[in-house]
C-alpha cells in the first residue's frame, strides 16, 4: 500500500521573496520599537526587554518560527545595545546582564516556538473543519444520487464543486469508463486510472505536484474490500485523511447505487412476474373455456345436424384450427407455471398403459384416423409421477411426431424398462432431426431450420417436455431412426410398490 506519497517541491524565488519581506518588516518594527523606547521614553532595560518579548511573540503568532527567531535575535542585540551599560555598545561589564540576555533570548526563543505551534494548531484545526464542513456537504448532496448509469459523471462533479479543484475524474471499475468534470491540466492519465479500476488488490493514494504548481490526488474507490473503480483530482491541496474520505464517501455512493438499480430490476421482475401470473388466470379461465365452448359446439352441429359435403368440411377445418387453438394455450400456460415455479409435482402410482390410452383420447381429433401403434410389455411396472405432467409432456412428443410426420404415416409408441426406470418413446416417419440440432431441439421457442416456416408451431413443446421430465428426475432425448423418422423418447421413475402388494 502507497499510504500517501508525497512529492515536496523545493521553495520556489517567489516564497524566498515572501519569507524576505517578512523579516525587513520585522526588522523595521524592531527598529521603531526600540526608537520610540530609547529617543523618545527612555524607558529601562527591564520595560525594554517585556517591550521586545510582546514584539517576538506578535511576531511568531502572525507569520512563523523563521520570523520570530530573526526577530528574538536581533532583540537581544537591540537590548545589549541600546540599554544595558554601558550603552550604545555591545560590550557587557556587568556578569549579571549576560544571564538576563540569555534568560531573554531563551524566553523569546521558546515563546515564539509555543505561539508558532499554537498558531500553526489553530490553524491545521480551522482547515480541517473546513475540510469536515467540506465532506458533510458532499455527503449530502452524494446521498441524492438517484441515477446509476451517471454515478461517475455526477461524482465527479460533486467532488469538484465542494472542493473547489481544478478538475477531477472518476473511472468506473465495470466498464472502465471515465468520467471528467473541469479541467485536469494535463494530469489524467487515463491509462493509470483504469489499471487502479481493474486491479483486483489495488489500495491505492497518491498526492504530488503538477508542473502547473496544483496539487494531483489520485484514489482507488472501494467499499469493504471491493474495488468499485478510481479517483483522479487537480487543485487546492487537502489533507490525506480527506483525500481518503472523499475517495470513501465515492465508493459509498457507488455501491448504493449499484444495489439500487438491482432492487429496481428485482422489483420489475417481481412485477413481471405478477403480470404473468395474471396473464396466466386470463389464458386459463378467460380462454381455454371459450375455446371449450366454441369445440363443443362444432363437434356437436358436425353429429347432430346433416350438412351438405362443402358445409362438412368448412366445420372439420373450424373444429381442427380449435384443437390448435387450445393447444398453442395450453403450451403457454404450462410454460407459464413452469418458469414461474408455481408448478407442483403430485406424484402417485400410474400405469404407463392409462397414461398413452388417456393421452390418445385426449388426441384423437388431431391424429384423425393416423395410424397408431402401441408396443407395451404386459408386466412393464408403474411409473411414479403426476398424471396431468405426464400427460402432457407425453402429449408435446406426440403431437410433435403429427406436426412433423405424413399423416397417412405411423406413430409408434413404446415403453420398456431400464436401470430403475420407464422409458417411454415416440417413433414417427418424419424427415428426422439435423445432427447439429439435436442439442439445441429442446431449448424454449427453437424449431428446427428445415420446416420452420413450413410447419406451425411456436418452438414451446418439446421445452414444456424437458422441463416436467426433468422436474421428475429423469431425461428426455432424440435420436434419429435408422430408416427414416426421429424417436424422442423420455425416463420416469419407477414405483414403489404399495403396502399389501
Amino acid at each position: 500500500m502507497d499510504s500517501g506519497r508525497y512529492i515536496a517541491e523545493p521553495n520556489t524565488y517567489r516564497q524566498i521573496l515572501r519569507t524576505s519581506a517578512r523579516i525587513l518588516i520585522c526588522l523595521i518594527l524592531l527598529a521603531a520599537l526600540t526608537y520610540i523606547s530609547f529617543s523618545l521614553l527612555r524607558v529601562n532595560s527591564l520595560i525594554a526587554g517585556l517591550a521586545y518579548l510582546l514584539l517576538v511573540l506578535a511576531v511568531a503568532a502572525k507569520w512563523g518560527f523563521l520570523e520570530s527567531i530573526v526577530t528574538s535575535i536581533a532583540a537581544m542585540l537591540c537590548l545589549n545595545f541600546f540599554f544595558l551599560p554601558p550603552t550604545l555598545t555591545l560590550t557587557i561589564a556587568d556578569p549579571q546582564n549576560w544571564v538576563a540576555l540569555s534568560v531573554f533570548l531563551a524566553t523569546a526563543t521558546t515563546a515564539s516556538r509555543l505561539s508558532t505551534r499554537a498558531s500553526q494548531r489553530a490553524f491545521e484545526a480551522q482547515t480541517r473543519r473546513a475540510e469536515v464542513e467540506r465532506l458533510y456537504a458532499l455527503s449530502c448532496s452524494l446521498m441524492m444520487l438517484t441515477r446509476p448509469e451517471e454515478v461517475g459523471a455526477q461524482i465527479a462533479n460533486l467532488v469538484a464543486r465542494h472542493f473547489e479543484f481544478q478538475g477531477v475524474a472518476f473511472c468506473n471499475s465495470l466498464d472502465g469508463r471515465i468520467d471528467c468534470a473541469g479541467k485536469l491540466l494535463g494530469q489524467l492519465d487515463a491509462p493509470l486510472l483504469r489499471e487502479i479500476a481493474s486491479h483486483d488488490s489495488s489500495h491505492f493514494l497518491w498526492q504530488h505536484k503538477s508542473g502547473a504548481g496544483a496539487e494531483v490526488f489520485t484514489a482507488a474507490v472501494t467499499l469493504g474490500g471491493k474495488l468499485l473503480g478510481s479517483l483522479r483530482a487537480a487543485g487546492p491541496p487537502i489533507s490525506q485523511p480527506a483525500w481518503q474520505a472523499i475517495a470513501n464517501l465515492a465508493g459509498i455512493t457507488v455501491e448504493r447505487l449499484r444495489n439500487q438499480a438491482a432492487a429496481s430490476r428485482i422489483e420489475a421482475a417481481r412485477q413481471s412476474e405478477s403480470l404473468k401470473d395474471l396473464l396466466l388466470d386470463a389464458l386459463a379461465h378467460d380462454f381455454v373455456t371459450p375455446l371449450t365452448s366454441v369445440k363443443g359446439a362444432i363437434t356437436a352441429v358436425r353429429s347432430e345436424y346433416i350438412h351438405e359435403p362443402d358445409e362438412d368440411d368448412l366445420l372439420a377445418v373450424a373444429e381442427e384450427e380449435t384443437d390448435k387453438l387450445n393447444g398453442m394455450v395450453n403450451e403457454v400456460i404450462d410454460m407459464a407455471r413452469i418458469d414461474s415455479g408455481h408448478l407442483q409435482i403430485r406424484r402417485r402410482n400410474l400405469s404407463p398403459h392409462d397414461l398413452i390410452q388417456d393421452c390418445l383420447r385426449r388426441m384423437s381429433s388431431l391424429l384423425d384416423r393416423r395410424p397408431t401403434e402401441i408396443n407395451l410389455p404386459e408386466d412393464i411396472p408403474a411409473i411414479s409421477a403426476d398424471p396431468d405432467l405426464a400427460a402432457v409432456a407425453l402429449r408435446q412428443l406426440i403431437n410433435n411426431a403429427v406436426k412433423y410426420s405424413s399423416p397417412r404415416t405411423k406413430i409408434e409408441i413404446s415403453g420398456n424398462q431400464s436401470e430403475g426406470m420407464v422409458v417411454i418413446s415416440v417413433r414417427d416417419e418424419g424427415p428426422g432431426v439435423s445432427p447439429d440440432e439435436v442439442d439445441a431441439i429442446f431449448d424454449r421457442y427453437y424449431r428446427g431450420s428445415r420446416i420452420q416456416s413450413s410447419v406451425p408451431g411456436t418452438g414451446m413443446g418439446l421445452s414444456i417436455a424437458r422441463d416436467i421430465v426433468a422436474g421428475h428426475g429423469g431425461r428426455i432425448w432424440v435420436k434419429n431412426r435408422p430408416d427414416r423418422g426421429a424417436e424422442f423418447a423420455f425416463t420416469l421413475p419407477i414405483a414403489e410398490p404399495e403396502e399389501g402388494e
